[in-house]
């Protein structure tokens, strides 16, 4: 339609507002917004590897197993796709025995827990009866065998844990005290970073991190540290940090 004054057959319609020899009542199109990104905003890229642990596992896997057929197909260099799946393979055996570790490591656990159990009622069980023996009180035994019970005042606002770190097969294993917490929460960083990640958490010392290389093949600088946790929640005090060179 035109955009000068209206005119007869022209197509405009008096009902709609319009007059004769004005200009036309035309709304004119709204631009669309323009977003700026923030300064400091993270960018969203895509990548074909997998966050998770597991699903890069099987994301591993399908890579051994079809590079070698795909790169015929696509005609890639025979010796590039002997490489890639190599690295697949080596990626994999890695992760394999960390789990073998792991899953060794979580029943050596409960055996002890279960042990420990069964000894200390069986242990508790006979100091009840030797106290009630009448030469128990004069003999002295109560403090040589250290079975006389002690009164312990904890303050959750001024609690801190003692940490240690130490290399063990595929990862670091962080040894801590409890002294009268429910658990211990393990963070880490590599030396020279600012933020602290979470690592996990348990209930018993030692706690292993299984955490891989930020690079592969690349040793880093790793520093840790420990906050107790009572009652599902972390204590406000951040353990003394060790730092130890975890070389994958």
């Amino acid at each position: 339609m035109p955009t000068g004054v209206i005119r007869l057959n022209e197509g405009w319609k008096l009902n709609s507002c319009h007059r004769f020899n004005e200009p036309p009542h035309v709304t004119l199109p709204v631009p669309p917004p323009v977003h700026h990104r923030k300064k400091g905003a993270k960018i969203m890229i895509n990548d074909y590897v997998p966050p998770k642990r597991n699903d890069r596992h099987l994301w591993y896997e399908k890579l051994s197993d079809n590079v070698v057929g795909e790169a015929v197909k696509f005609g890639g260099a025979a010796g590039d796709a002997t490489a890639v799946k190599a690295a697949a393979d080596g990626v994999i055996a890695k992760m394999d025995a960390t789990n073998t570790a792991q899953d060794a490591a979580d029943s050596a656990r409960k055996l002890e827990v279960d042990a420990e159990k069964a000894a200390l009622a069986l242990i508790r069980n006979k100091v009840a009866g030797w106290k009630k023996l009448s030469g128990w009180a004069a003999s002295g035994s109560a403090e040589v065998l250290e079975v006389v019970g002690s009164s312990i005042t904890f303050d959750p606002a001024s609690y801190q844990t003692t940490l240690t770190a130490s290399l063990v097969q595929g990862g670091v294993k962080l040894t801590f005290t409890k002294k009268g917490v429910e658990g211990m929460a393990i963070y880490s960083r590599i030396v020279g970073t600012v933020n602290w990640h979470k690592a996990g958490s348990c209930n018993h010392s030692p706690f292993i991190d299984h955490t891989p290389l930020a690079a592969a093949g690349v040793p880093e600088q790793r520093e840790y540290m420990a906050r107790g946790i009572v009652k599902d929640a972390e204590l406000p005090l951040d353990s003394a940090p060790v730092i130890i060179l975890f070389p994958g």
